[in-house]
């Protein structure tokens, strides 16, 4: 019976490994200069996409899930010490990747102390919930991350979608600061 066990248990763990996603070096990299971690979920489909070189914004990683109906894209901002401050960077971005039409609106939303420091562990952050531009997404909605922590920079996480789901929610709190 310990046999049995032992070898289920060490099948099942080989098994989560081998369906976890290889996050890749240069998004390693990415969040080694960041000083933050990222936990892909392993109770979904989610797969890495191919990112064109030509791009109306750029972005480091993205991930996709069919069973979630959700795109995840990934940009890391390591701090350079001459850059304007993270509300303002975040505020242009919203404007930059949000849709321009005059009956088109977005809502933006501080994170809390608890959320910032418990959850993220950033100095400052904001949700921005927005309709896209077609050139960014083909996606009818937005909901745009961003965190910032001194000395180690920004992200921001960009959940596009067509419909709301639990999902979204659930994965909000994919990344973080170390």
């Amino acid at each position: 019976m310990k046999i049995t066990l032992s070898t289920l248990l060490f099948s099942a763990l080989f098994l989560v490994q081998g369906f976890a996603q290889e996050i890749p070096l240069q998004v390693q990299d990415f969040l080694k200069r960041t000083g933050s971690m990222l936990s892909l979920p392993l109770d979904s489909d989610y797969k890495s996409l191919y990112i064109p070189e030509v791009l109306f914004q750029h972005y480091d990683y993205a991930i996709r899930s069919g069973k979630d109906e959700v795109e995840i894209r990934f940009l890391f901002l390591p701090e350079m010490g001459n850059e304007p401050f993270a509300q303002v960077n975040s505020y242009r971005m919203a404007l930059h990747i949000g849709d321009n039409e005059s009956n088109t609106s977005f809502t933006a939303r501080e994170l809390t102390e608890r959320e910032l420091k418990e959850v993220f562990n950033a100095d400052w952050g904001r949700v921005y919930i927005l309709k896209p531009k077609a050139s960014f997404s083909i996606q009818q909605h937005c909901r745009f991350l961003c965190l910032h922590k001194q000395d180690q920079g920004m992200i921001c996480v960009f959940y596009l979608f067509d419909k709301p789901s639990m999902a979204i929610d659930q994965r909000l709190h994919m990344v973080r600061y170390q």
